[in-house]
């Protein structure tokens, strides 16, 4: 399968979802994979891909290793295979692939390697960055925030990661992100009114 491959190196984008659209629309071929650039493709995705006939599907899923700081922090899947005009990403931040109805989507078998941070300063500025960019989003879509969310949800989000295995740092990292972003979002409401 032919493929053009786009990694998102710049570091001031103000909207994922925006910027991965419009790199789709100027890119020149009919299957588009999106890397960040934090990411890796294993040799197995590579020749996974290659090989692969997209038979009816839109889009796929690819599973990514997390590590963060060198440990290993858990494994997700994102859609980042996607083909021309089968649907579109939305959202500023943690950006999702929505495909046209009836679009299928597949999983691929093997990796990305995702690497969070080369450094712990690094990582406390992407959070900052993102929880700006989660606040904004969550206010562009309706969601509120309240004294509840900004003391229970961090508390949830702690728990939630930690006993999916994912470290007491990076567990209180996440955990530090939801307060700042459900805190953002509070003094947003404050501003407006």
């Amino acid at each position: 399968m032919k493929i053009s491959i786009v990694t998102l190196k710049n570091k001031k984008i103000d909207d994922f979802a925006k910027e991965r659209n419009r790199t789709l629309r100027k890119t020149q071929g009919k299957w588009v994979l999106f890397l960040d650039s934090d990411e890796i493709m294993s040799s197995e995705l590579k020749a996974e891909i290659k090989n692969l006939d997209p038979g009816g599907y839109g889009g796929f899923y690819v599973k990514r290793k997390n590590y963060f700081l060198g440990w290993y922090a858990g494994t997700d899947k994102i859609i980042r295979l996607v083909k021309k005009g089968s649907g579109k990403w939305e959202r500023l931040v943690h950006e999702t692939y929505h495909p046209r109805g009836g679009t299928k989507i597949g999983l691929l078998k093997n990796y990305l390697i995702h690497n969070t941070a080369k450094d712990l300063h690094a990582y406390v500025d992407k959070i900052n960055n993102y929880s700006t960019l989660h606040a904004l989003a969550n206010q562009k879509e309706g969601k509120i925030s309240s004294l509840f969310k900004i003391v229970f949800y961090p508390k949830m989000k702690f728990l939630q990661n930690l006993l999916a295995g994912r470290g007491f740092v990076f567990s209180m990292l996440q955990s530090f992100h939801s307060f700042l972003g459900w805190s953002k979002l509070w003094f947003l409401q404050k501003t407006k009114k």
